[in-house]
């Protein structure tokens, strides 16, 4: 019985290094592509360590899936303390770029963290009432590597918001 137990798992071990060997490693990208995937990546990379006046680091960090959205809290306004949970609506007023580029203009919205891109939606439960937030988000936890409604494939994208109220 054991040797059956054995023999099914060398199998299937073998199976998933044969499939996974076989794999298309640069997936059909352009060394153009893959040059902006870097640049993107050093840009989080160079926000991860930057530091404010005070020799804290600018951006709070939020690991999600093996990667880092990374926030910084612009300004305040009130004293409210408490975060929205996954499925609270919450209205804000939001605007995105991506490497310089603007790709949502800014405008008053309702959503809730679980119904936007990764990053965004796991900063969103950082965040309180009043809050100003710079949110950056990279390509894993945002559009991914592929081109999608005129952001390139590989952006890193950067949220400024103010969080009006929940819902």
């Amino acid at each position: 019985m054991k040797r059956s137990i054995y023999a099914v798992i060398s199998l299937m071990m073998a199976m998933v290094v044969g499939f996974t060997a076989c794999g298309d490693d640069d997936k059909g990208f352009s060394a153009e592509q893959i040059a902006y995937f870097e640049k993107n990546l050093e840009f989080i990379r160079e926000k991860k360590v930057l530091k404010g006046d005070d020799g804290e680091l600018l951006y709070k960090q939020v690991v999600l899936g093996g990667d880092t959205a990374l926030y910084r809290v612009l300004g305040k306004e009130g004293e409210e303390t408490q975060c929205p949970t996954s499925q609270t609506p919450v209205t804000m007023i939001l605007k995105g770029d991506f490497s310089g580029q603007n790709f949502q203009k800014e405008m008053t919205m309702t959503l809730t963290p679980a119904g936007v891109v990764p990053g965004l939606g796991a900063i969103l439960l950082n965040n309180t009432i009043g809050e100003r937030v710079e949110a950056i988000i990279p390509a894993n936890l945002g559009y991914g590597y592929y081109d999608y409604r005129g952001v390139p494939a590989g952006s890193t994208l950067i949220f400024t918001y103010t969080i009006e109220k929940f819902n």
